[in-house]
C-alpha cells in the first residue's frame, strides 16, 4: 500500500529502544460489525479511517470514529531514556510520531503526565496531512475540578499546536487520566518527600465536577469525545450518575495476563469503549515468550507482538502501543491480514487471571 507522504523524520542519534506497548483494553467476543470491519476495507465512514490505509475504527457512543490502534508517548515506552530525562523522552516521542504518520498511522496518544505534547505538536506541524486525517488523544491529570480541567484542555490545545491562522482546532479525545488528585510536589518529582503514594483520594463531587468540565469542553467544540482512564466500576458509576454526555472511552491496563472481566462487562453494558495500555504485558510481565502466543505467531506467519495485539482487537478492545523503532511501529499497524481462531483467542485469554482494578493508591500512571 502507498505510504502517507511526510517530511523526512528527524535524525535519531540513539539506538532503537525496546518495544513497550501500553494502553487500555476490553476483553469480549468481537461483535459481528467489528469482525466485518476487520475483513472488509473502507467500511468505516470517517476521514481518519478511510484514507486507504485499511485501519478500521471503533464507533464511539457519541458517534465519533476512533482508530483501533494508537501510538502512545509514555516514557516507559523508551527503554534507553533514564528516569527523569524528559529531553530523551521528547526526542523519542517526536521521532516515533513522525514515523507513525509516515507509515499510515492516524491515532496519537499523549498526556500532561508524559510531557510530550509540545514535541508531538511539532511532529504534526512537520507533516502535511490534513487535521481531519489525524486522531489526537490527550489526558488531564486527575479529578481536578471544573476550572482546572478547562485550563488543562486550553494548555493541551496550545502545546499540541491547535491554535493557528484559522483560530482554535480541537482535541479528538480527552480523558481524565486517573480518578484521584495528585499531590502538588508529586506533579514535578515522584521522588519528592511524601510521594511514595503520590495521590489523594478524590471525592465523588470532584469526579463529577471534573466530568461536568469535560462536557462543557465538548459543548464549546474544542473537544470531540470524552472519557476516563484507570477508573474503578464505582468511579464510573459516580460519573454516570451525573453524565449528560456518554463516557466514550475507558483506558486501562489490559493484556493476556491482566484482564478485568467485570470491568469489560460493565463497559459493554454502558456503551463505553475499552482501550488497553500495556497490551503486551504490564505489571504481571510480558506475554511474548508464552508458548501459546509463539504457536499462534508461527501458524499465522506473524510476530508474537502482532498476535497479542490482534487478540485484544478480537476482544473488541482498542490498543495503545509505544515504540520509537520504525519497524516495530509498522508491524503494530499490520494487524488486519489475519484473524486468530476462537481456540487461539481462548487459549491466550487463559494466560491470566481475572484481576480486578487496582486501588487508586497503587495505580501506575500510563
Amino acid at each position: 500500500k502507498p505510504l502517507r507522504l511526510t517530511n523526512t523524520p528527524l535524525p535519531f542519534p540513539t539506538s532503537p529502544p525496546q518495544l513497550f506497548a501500553f494502553d487500555m483494553t476490553r476483553l469480549a467476543g468481537a461483535s459481528a460489525a467489528f469482525a466485518a470491519a476487520l475483513l472488509a476495507p473502507n467500511v468505516v465512514v470517517a476521514r481518519v479511517c478511510d484514507a486507504g490505509d485499511g485501519i478500521p475504527c471503533f464507533p464511539l457512543k457519541s458517534g465519533v470514529q476512533m482508530p483501533v490502534v494508537a501510538m502512545g508517548s509514555w516514557s516507559g515506552s523508551y527503554g534507553d531514556c533514564s528516569k527523569g530525562d524528559y529531553t530523551c523522552v521528547q526526542q523519542h516521542a517526536r521521532f516515533a510520531v513522525e514515523n507513525w504518520l509516515h507509515a499510515g498511522g492516524t491515532h496519537i496518544d499523549t498526556a500532561n503526565d508524559y510531557r510530550t505534547q509540545t514535541t508531538i505538536g511539532e511532529a504534526l506541524a512537520n507533516n502535511p496531512m490534513p487535521r481531519e486525517d489525524v486522531f489526537i488523544t490527550t489526558k488531564c491529570p486527575g479529578a481536578m475540578g471544573f476550572e482546572a480541567t478547562i485550563q488543562c484542555a486550553d494548555d493541551n490545545l496550545q502545546m499540541l499546536g491547535q491554535f493557528g491562522t484559522d483560530g482554535v482546532r480541537y482535541i479528538d479525545l480527552l480523558l481524565v487520566h486517573f480518578p484521584v488528585v495528585m499531590k502538588p510536589a508529586c506533579r514535578f518529582s515522584r521522588t519528592a518527600p511524601g510521594c511514595e503514594v503520590p495521590f489523594i483520594p478524590a471525592s465523588n463531587q470532584s469526579l463529577q465536577e471534573t466530568w461536568r468540565a469535560m462536557e462543557e469542553l465538548k459543548k464549546i467544540g474544542v473537544v470531540r469525545s470524552i472519557g476516563v482512564s484507570d477508573y474503578s466500576i464505582s468511579d464510573l458509576q459516580a460519573t454516570l450518575e451525573v453524565a449528560k454526555d456518554p463516557i466514550d472511552v475507558h483506558q486501562v491496563e489490559w493484556n493476556p495476563k491482566t484482564h478485568d472481566e467485570a470491568m469489560l462487562a460493565f463497559c459493554q453494558k454502558n456503551g463505553i469503549q475499552l482501550q488497553a495500555w500495556s497490551p503486551l504485558g504490564g505489571a504481571a510481565g510480558s506475554v511474548l515468550s508464552e508458548p501459546v502466543v509463539r504457536s499462534a505467531a508461527a501458524a499465522h506467519k506473524v510476530s508474537v507482538a502482532q498476535v497479542v495485539l490482534k487478540w485484544a482487537l478480537q476482544r473488541d478492545v482498542a490498543v495503545v502501543v509505544g515504540t520509537a523503532n520504525p519497524e516495530h511501529g509498522k508491524s503494530d499497524l499490520d494487524l488486519f491480514g489475519f484473524n486468530l481462531t476462537s481456540d487461539e483467542v481462548a487459549a491466550i485469554s487463559a494466560l491470566g487471571g481475572q484481576r480486578g482494578h487496582p486501588s487508586s493508591s497503587s495505580a501506575v500512571l500510563v
